[in-house]
């Protein structure tokens, strides 16, 4: 139950790398949480768009990277159709990459615009101070719903039906498809 001598499957699975990240994201989130718990910290960031941040890590990072990782695992399963490997690596490394681009930039941000309000700074300077990291945040969003976009074109992927099915309507067309199924092999 561990990774401990597979590293190297993680690069040929399309759908560890999101439970891995799911799983790394529990934990940071979780140690966040902590942090957060303290009374300076919690001085510090409450007001802030780090609970933001924290929120987007662990909401996102844990749930979505999950729920993906789950099904990428189970509808290939049930429907016998795999995504594409490509638009799958682009889906997972666009919504890590706009997570990171998204949070920490707010964290670090917010950080700063904490320190200041103890300081007894002007609200305006904490605005101001946030512009570069609110531009960030929104850079790191729009990657992320660049990875939405591609997940909706996988799951399509994985659920359409391209096969035609022709039902016979003449007693010919019928005759044939009977000598079609009694040539054929019938698998299960």
């Amino acid at each position: 139950m561990t990774f401990k001598g597979s590293w190297s499957k993680l690069s040929g699975s399309y759908t560890l790398p999101f439970y891995l990240i799911g799983i790394i994201f529990y934990f940071t989130g979780s140690l966040q949480g902590t942090a957060e718990a303290f009374r300076f910290t919690n001085l510090v960031w409450h007001f802030t768009d780090f609970t933001v941040a924290h929120s987007h890590l662990t909401m996102y990072g844990i749930i979505c990277f999950m729920l993906w990782g789950f099904i990428y695992t189970i509808i290939p399963r049930l429907t016998g159709k795999e995504p594409p490997q490509l638009t799958v690596g682009a889906h997972f490394w666009l919504a890590l990459i706009g997570l990171l681009f998204y949070t920490v930039p707010l964290m670090y941000g917010s950080t700063l615009r904490g320190l200041m309000w103890m300081d007894g700074k002007p609200f305006i300077e904490s605005v101001e101070l946030m512009a570069p990291f609110w531009l960030w945040r929104a850079i790191g969003g729009s990657l992320m719903w660049l990875s939405h976009i591609l997940f909706a074109y996988n799951f399509y992927v994985m659920i359409n039906k391209k096969e035609e099915i022709n039902i016979p309507t003449t007693a010919i067309d019928i005759l044939k498809a009977k000598q079609k199924l009694d040539i054929e092999p019938i698998t299960i």
